[in-house]
């Protein structure tokens, strides 16, 4: 094979997978690959999740979440990571509605207990540096599971990657690292079915959810 067609079949292969070729750079000093964990000593970690129907909104909220990101200042886009949240810990403010969402007809936390986000890497990567600070935006892609299925989707996200100070050692130690997305999910994609007749009167066939992530790199 001559060289132009090997140069054209890795220009085509790099506009396929864009975020695999780019190197977005944090523009930070900071060296090595950096372990975040998330730790509610730097913020509280929450999802919020949102259900509209036309007879029912219903506005919950999770909160016992983990999760560790593997982060390249040199190479944003291969950033990896798990997120796991707890069912059991999805509230809607009912006791009585929070018992049906753990439920077998719904989220069945006795046998699914964790809902996962296994990223792969991120695409659409742009960055704004300061002095002590950068701020990240684009999508992360990756297996988002739930209720037994895994599906592949990508959630818009913008972060903020904060050098350690005197300041932030009075709440935690290493650098701060804090995430905001939002995105969608559809309970047909999860094989959610719910009670009888209660899916697209009382509860949303999508449900629209925000999430609040606060970690540090761990030395």
């Amino acid at each position: 094979m001559n060289t132009r067609w090997i140069i054209g079949l890795f220009f085509i292969g790099c506009v396929a997978v864009q975020e695999v070729c780019a190197e977005t750079s944090l523009g930070l000093p900071v060296e090595g690959v950096q372990t975040i964990v998330l730790r509610n000593e730097v913020g509280k970690n929450q999802i919020r999740f949102v259900s509209s129907a036309p007879l029912e909104e219903i506005h919950g909220t999770a909160s016992e979440i983990s999760g560790k990101l593997k982060l390249d200042p040199t190479n944003l886009e291969g950033m990896t990571g798990k997120i796991e949240v707890q069912v059991a810990s999805m509230e809607t403010g009912i006791e009585k509605r929070d018992a049906h969402l753990h439920s077998e007809d719904w989220l069945d936390e006795e046998q699914f207990p964790v809902i996962g986000f296994d990223i792969a890497g991120l695409k659409d990567v742009s960055v704004e540096t300061g002095v002590d600070k950068a701020v990240i935006k684009g999508s992360a892609m990756g297996t988002f599971s739930l209720h037994g299925v895994d599906k592949e989707i990508e959630i818009p996200f913008e972060a903020t990657y904060l050098l350690a100070s005197e300041q932030t050692k009075k709440r935690a130690s290493g650098d701060f690292f804090v995430v905001q997305g939002e995105f969608q999910i559809a309970l047909k994609d999860f094989d959610i079915a719910g009670a009888r007749g209660l899916v697209g009167n009382r509860v949303g066939k999508k449900i629209d959810l925000k999430t609040n992530f606060f970690g540090s790199t761990k030395r």
